[in-house]
C-alpha cells in the first residue's frame, strides 16, 4: 500500500536507566552521531581502568514499548510492554562503543545471560537485530543498527542484573526499532515451514526520517526515505524502508514502525521479490486504476501480509507520542469498500480481496467469514506462489491470472472456483479474451499504434496507470537480434508535454536496454536469447500542467 514504490513501565535494577535522556541533537536533517544511538546512557561513571581482568556474569531482561494500533489510530495513552525476543545483547567497554566484550541472545521471555572478561568498566546494550533481521538507524552515516543501552557499570560490582527497556517517547523513540524488528521476526517465523532459508533482511528507520537522504542503494544511488521495499539495499541485501515522521513535526506526522499491517505489506513484498515473480515496475499508488502487473504486485502482498499476522483490516496511522493520532487509511481485506478507480484485475484492492478469499479458512490462515468457496492451506498456497518464479506460458508475466492458473496447475484450485472468486470482484477467469496482458509485439510484424495520456481519467497514476504505460511482450523461440522502434507521431511535439521513454525488461524486472530522454523517437537494438521479454513505453511529461496526450507507433524488427 505504501510505496507512495510502511510503552511502558521501566524496569530499573542495578543502576540501569531506561530513559531517553541521552545528550546530543534530536534526529533530524543532520546525521545522527553513532554515540547517540549505541553509546551508554548517562548516569554511571567509570573507575580508573587497569588491573587484572575479572570474569563477570550479567543477567537481565530486555523489553520495549509498543503503541497499539486501534480503529482511531495509535493508542498513545496505553502503550504495551513487550519482551524483546531473540535480540542481541552486548557488554561493551565504556571507553569504546565498538569494543564488544561479550554477547548473548535473549530468549522467548526477553531474558539473557552474558559471560565475559574485562579489565575496564562497561555498559550493556541490546541491539535491534534478530537472526538475519536488522533495524538500522536511517540517519547515521554509515547506517548502524539501533540499540537500547544502559549506563556505565563498574566491574568491581561483580555479577549483577541489568534490565533494559526501550521507550517510545520522543525525541528518539527507540522502541520503534524493536517493535518493527519483532514484527518481521514473527513474519519470518510464520513462513518458516514454506521458506526455511529466506536470507537477510535490512530495515531502515529513525524518528524524523521522512524525506532524508543519508542512504544509498547498492548502485550508489541516493535513497529518499519513504516507506517501501527493494532488493538492492545499502548493504546489498533486500531492504525495507519505514517512515518515522518528519523532522519538523514528528509527533503529528506519519510513522510506520508500529503499523504492523504496513510493515507486513512491505515484508510480503520482500517475500514476493525473493521467492516468487514480480513484474511490477514500482511507484506511488493510492487506489487508482493500474496496469495489471502493478495491481497484482501490490494487492497480493497486502492480503498475504495481513493474513500472516492475523489482521483482516489494513491500517496506516499518523501521529505519535505527544501528538495527535489518527488512521489515515484503512481497508478490510474481506469486505472493504474499494477506494480509487478501476475494477477486477486492474485494482489493487480488488486483487487484495480476491487473494484474501483464496486464503481465509485454509490451514494456517485466518478464518473465513463470508463463505467463499475457496480455502487453500498456507503450505499449498506458498508452494504455488514460489512456482511462479519459474513459470512459463501461459501467464508467465505475473498478474493475478498467473497465480490463479498456477494454483490450478498444482491442483489447489479449480477453474470454476477461480471464476467464482473473480466474478465477485468484477472480473472473470479465465480473463475475457484469454491472456490479453500484455499484448504480443511480433518481431518482424507491422507497426502498432498507441495512445497514452499520463494525466487524464479519474485519479490517474502517472507511473503505473494504464494511460501512462504501453506494455507488450516479445516471445522468442530462438536467439535473435531485435530492434524496437517507437515513433512519436504527436503533432507539435515538445519533450515537456509528450516525452516517451522506451525500456526492455526480462521476467526478473531487470532492465536489459532502454532509450530515455527528450528526443521524440526512441530505438534500441539488442541480442536476446530465447524467452519472454516485456517492452514498456512510458509517458513521462515534465508535470501535470505540461501534459498532453501522445500518439505513437511501435515496431519490433
Amino acid at each position: 500500500m505504501k510505496h507512495w514504490t510502511p510503552i511502558l513501565l521501566c524496569l530499573l535494577l542495578a543502576a540501569c536507566t531506561g530513559s531517553e535522556s541521552k545528550s546530543g541533537p534530536a534526529p533530524g536533517p543532520q546525521p545522527v552521531a553513532a554515540a547517540i544511538v549505541i553509546g551508554p546512557e548517562p548516569g554511571g561513571s567509570a573507575n580508573p581502568d587497569g588491573g587484572a581482568p575479572v570474569n563477570l556474569t550479567v543477567t537481565g531482561n530486555v523489553t520495549y514499548e509498543r503503541l497499539m494500533v486501534t480503529a482511531t489510530g495509535l493508542d498513545l495513552s496505553s502503550p504495551a510492554t513487550e519482551d524483546a525476543v531473540n535480540v542481541t545483547v552486548e557488554a561493551v567497554a565504556h571507553n569504546d562503543i565498538n569494543s564488544v566484550l561479550g554477547s548473548a541472545v535473549t530468549d522467548a521471555n526477553g531474558d539473557y545471560s552474558l559471560n565475559f572478561s574485562t579489565s575496564v568498566d562497561y555498559f550493556v546494550r541490546a541491539r535491534a537485530e534478530s537472526g538475519q533481521d536488522r533495524v538500522f538507524h536511517s540517519q547515521t552515516a554509515p547506517a548502524i543498527v539501533h540499540a537500547q543501552a544502559g549506563s556505565i557499570m563498574n566491574r568491581a560490582a561483580g555479577n549483577i542484573t541489568v534490565n533494559l527497556h526501550a521507550e517510545a517517547t520522543l525525541p528518539h523513540g527507540r522502541a520503534g526499532a524493536f517493535a518493527a524488528l519483532d514484527t518481521v521476526r514473527r513474519l519470518r517465523e510464520a513462513v518458516a515451514g514454506s521458506f526455511a532459508a529466506l536470507g537477510p533482511l535490512d530495515l531502515f528507520w529513525g524518528v524524523g526520517n521522512a524525506g532524508t537522504q543519508f542512504l544509498q542503494d547498492g548502485g550508489g544511488n541516493t535513497i529518499t526515505l519513504s516507506t517501501g521495499a527493494g532488493l538492492d539495499g545499502p548493504f546489498g541485501n533486500p531492504s525495507i524502508y519505514l517512515l518515522g515522521g518528519t523532522a519538523a513535526d514528528p509527533a503529528n506526522s506519519d510513522h510506520d514502525e508500529f503499523d504492523e499491517t504496513v510493515i507486513a505489506h512491505e515484508w510480503a513484498s520482500f517475500l514476493q521479490l525473493t521467492q516468487s515473480r514480480d513484474s511490477n515496475f514500482g511507484g506511488p499508488h493510492a487506489g487508482e486504476e493500474m496496469i495489471f502487473s502493478a495491481a497484482y504486485s501490490e494487492g497480493v502482498v497486502t492480503a498475504m501480509g495481513c493474513a500472516l499476522i492475523g489482521q483482516r483490516v489494513y491500517r496506516d496511522t499518523s501521529g505519535y507520542t505527544g501528538g495527535v493520532s489518527s488512521v489515515q487509511f484503512e481497508f478490510d481485506c474481506e469486505s472493504g469498500i474499494l477506494p480509487g478507480s478501476g475494477v477486477g484485475y486492474g485494482n489493487e484492492f480488488e486483487v487484495t480481496r480476491a487473494v484474501w478469499d483464496l486464503l481465509d479458512g485454509g490451514s494456517g490462515w485466518p478464518a473465513d467469514t463470508d463463505s467463499d468457496p475457496v480455502a487453500i492451506s498456507m503450505a499449498d498456497f506458498f508452494a504455488s506462489f514460489a512456482d511462479l518464479a519459474t513459470r512459463t506460458a501461459p501467464y508467465e508475466i505475473a498478474w493475478l491470472p498467473s497465480l490463479l492458473q498456477q494454483l490450478i496447475d498444482d491442483t489447489h484450485l479449480t477453474v470454476g472456483d477461480a471464476d467464482t472468486v473473480m466474478q465477485a470482484h468484477g472480473a472473470q477467469f479465465p480473463p475475457v479474451g484469454g491472456d490479453a496482458f500484455p499484448a504480443t509485439l511480433t518481431v518482424g510484424g507491422s507497426s502498432e499504434p498507441g495512445n497514452l495520456d499520463a494525466f487524464s481519467g479519474a485519479n490517474p497514476n502517472p507511473i503505473l496507470g494504464p494511460q501512462a504505460n504501453g506494455l507488450w511482450r516479445i516471445e522468442l523461440a530462438a536467439p535473435a537480434s531485435v530492434t524496437i522502434e517507437v515513433t512519436n507521431t504527436t503533432g507539435g511535439y515538445t519533450a515537456a508535454a509528450h516525452r516517451l521513454d522506451l525500456t526492455l525488461h526480462d521476467l526478473q524486472r531487470q532492465i536489459l536496454a532502454q532509450d530515455v530522454g527528450s528526443a521524440a523517437d526512441k530505438a534500441i537494438t539488442i541480442n536476446l536469447g530465447a524467452g519472454t521479454y516485456i517492452v514498456r513505453v512510458q509517458h513521462v511529461p515534465a508535470s501535470e500542467a505540461a501534459s498532453d496526450a501522445v500518439s505513437f507507433s511501435i515496431q519490433a524488427q
